[in-house]
């Protein structure tokens, strides 16, 4: 799934926050954001790699779902990071864990552990403003 916004910049986009929960059925991770929101792509792949580095990442979960916001970031304009932890492994029944494998240069690359291939849905929480979702069928 993808969706494409027109941001303009500065200020960029900020992730503040990554949270998430089980709930009957399926499980979520939710994206806060200061500032507008913005685009994102969210797909399976086969494996989660370093922005730059190329090098593999290694993290809980049999199959990845990798999400790119555009223009983000999850840090402040000095550098120092605006979300912790980076990395975070999870005991829900399908989400494994997460880690924000990329950040540079406005385009912010978060990765999901997944137990299995399921089905996603991603949205934006109405009435409240900055938040992206993504749930996982568990």
């Amino acid at each position: 799934m993808t969706v494409k916004r027109s941001v303009p910049v500065p200020p960029v986009p900020t992730l503040l926050r990554i949270r998430s929960a089980t709930h009957a059925g399926y499980d979520r991770i939710t994206f806060d954001f200061v500032g507008t929101l913005p685009g994102y792509e969210v797909r399976y792949v086969d494996k989660v790699v370093e922005d730059g580095s190329g090098r593999t990442v290694t993290m809980p979960g049999r199959r990845y779902v990798q999400i790119r916001f555009e223009p983000a970031q999850a840090h402040s304009d000095s550098g120092d990071t605006a979300v912790t932890p980076r990395r975070m492994p999870l005991g829900y029944p399908m989400l494994r864990g997460y880690v924000i494998n990329g950040d540079f240069e406005a385009v912010l690359n978060v990765a999901l552990g997944l137990d299995d291939v399921v089905a996603f849905r991603v949205g934006e929480i109405p009435g409240t403003p900055g938040r992206i979702y993504v749930d996982v069928a568990a």
